[in-house]
């Protein structure tokens, strides 16, 4: 389970069905030789937490690099969560323990950080949302796929300066000056190429810049890799979002979206449940909220489902979202997460009472996303994502709010930039959200992800939400994974 097995995870990555997450951005801090304040040589006790001593004047603490942020103080401690660089937090208590040649520092709202890695501020407490969206946007960049073939990805040769040196003697001999020649250009840099492009690939512009005539995206911030512009067809992300439930809207559940017969992009509204007397048309996806249902009298079925006064949508112009008793042990008013794999269709729960819906994709017909009652694992705020489909690979450039539920699997409900299908089975096994859906539900659902936090990582002690995936076929799948030892602790501790 992850908790046991973060540092082999976040060292190498998780190869899974729908993709592989990141590793870890900080490295670990390095851990003294020499015994820490506070403990002896032998010792491997935390000692008791004591009030800060911060200079006077100290309002927040401010990291000067990302670092992670552990349950307890502590390097052995389990991770929870990582900081951004710059990130100013407030702060409980402190403690000495091990990996720290400072104390350690409880902070707001919740994990224990190395001292090390922060410094005093007189400035207020202050993170931001990561990733960053400007004015606009529904993903934070411009991302394409590399659809030329025979694609390469390049590296910028940079020659060295050429310069004339202009030896002019003063009487007395020594040379006065070395100059480039006047008018001389600097010698423009080159593309090498670096390596094939295979598979499905799919990039994130990090930069724009123009070569020897030729226009190049830059790919990598790491590696300052460059493919073609013309190689990559630009994505365009879905505009789609679903709906607010619950106190906000006084919408409850069923609830249904339009899903027009084929061949249509579009339903109509009728004043009759016969479907007579058309009022208008709605668009494919629309949720509607349902306040009546007429059913076939003799099998029972549905046949009109009553949307507003006097208005109707035929059964078969929609999907809809019914209902099921909640897993057992669920907390009052914990969030959770229900998936009908059937329909297509996510809803977001507090305790009982659904807040949000919206239409997915989850795993299509050769890769599909398995049933099962898991809990969210790790949170992380943008993510590479590599795998196979079938023989071939594919790989996705940084996701955004991607939410892994699986590890061992690696399954994960994160963003889709790359389409609009959502209602159509087509993932690789994850369940694809459209960008304001993965961004709603991603500061939404547990383990928190506070400002300037890049990462959450759920624990037995601070699970995180629960996501059921089930089918008609299978109403009441299995806990699967960390799920199931969380619901030991809390059998073991109700």
């Amino acid at each position: 389970m992850w908790p046991e097995r973060v540092g082999a995870l976040f060292a190498i990555g998780l190869l899974a069905s729908c993709g592989s997450k990141s590793g870890d951005k900080a490295p670990p801090p390095p851990v003294p030789t020499a015994p820490l304040p506070g403990l002896t040589a032998d010792q491997g006790e935390p000692a008791e937490p004591t009030a800060p001593d911060f200079p006077e004047g100290t309002r927040s603490l401010e990291m000067i690099r990302t670092v992670g942020v552990r349950l307890e103080p502590g390097d052995d401690a389990k991770r929870i969560g990582t900081i951004a660089v710059d990130t100013r937090v407030r702060w409980k208590r402190t403690a000495n323990a091990k990996g720290c040649q400072k104390p350690w520092v409880e902070i707001e709202p919740r994990g224990w950080v190395c001292g090390d890695y922060m410094k005093p501020s007189t400035r207020l407490a202050m993170g931001r949302e990561v990733p960053m969206l400007d004015r606009g946007e529904l993903v934070p960049g411009i991302y394409g796929k590399v659809t030329a073939p025979n694609s390469v990805t390049y590296v910028i040769e940079k020659p060295e300066s050429k310069k004339k040196k202009d030896k002019k003697k003063d009487p007395k001999g020594p040379v006065i000056s070395t100059k480039q020649v006047d008018g001389a250009k600097p010698p423009e840099p080159k593309m090498l190429e670096s390596k094939p492009l295979v598979g499905s690939v799919n990039v994130r512009q990090y930069e724009e810049l123009t070569i020897g005539g030729k226009t190049y995206w830059k790919v990598s911030q790491k590696d300052h890799e460059y493919v073609l512009r013309s190689a990559i067809s630009t994505h365009r992300p879905s505009l789609y979002g679903g709906a607010r439930l619950g106190d906000e809207t006084g919408w409850s559940v069923p609830v249904a979206f339009v899903w027009p017969r084929a061949g249509y992009q579009q339903a109509w509204i009728t004043a009759k449940s016969t479907g007579a007397g058309v009022i208008r048309q709605v668009p494919a996806r629309t949720p509607l909220a349902i306040a009546e249902t007429v059913n076939d009298p003799k099998k029972g079925t549905p046949i009109a489902y009553r949307v507003g006064e006097n208005e109707w949508i035929r059964a078969n112009d929609v999907r809809v979202f019914q209902p099921a008793p909640p897993p057992s042990l669920l907390q009052k008013g914990e969030r959770w997460i229900d998936i009908d794999l059937d329909n297509q269709i996510l809803v977001a729960f507090e305790g009982e009472v659904p807040v949000y819906a919206t239409m997915v994709s989850s795993g299509g017909k050769d890769t599909p996303t398995e049933t099962g009652i898991y809990r969210m694992w790790v949170k992380e705020s943008e993510a590479d994502m590599k795998g196979l489909s079938g023989e071939d690979p594919y790989s996705v450039a940084t996701v955004p709010w991607t939410q892994f539920f699986s590890p061992e699997r690696g399954l994960a409900l994160h963003t889709a930039y790359w389409h609009d299908q959502f209602g159509v089975r087509r993932s690789h096994g994850c369940v694809n959200l459209a960008p304001r859906d993965a961004r709603w539900l991603y500061f939404w659902s547990d383990p928190q992800v506070p400002p300037g936090w890049t990462m959450a990582a759920g624990v037995v002690e601070q699970p995180g939400s629960i996501v059921r995936a089930r089918t008609k076929d299978e109403p009441n799948p299995p806990l699967r994974g960390y799920a199931k030892k969380v619901q030991e602790a809390r059998q073991m501790n109700p």
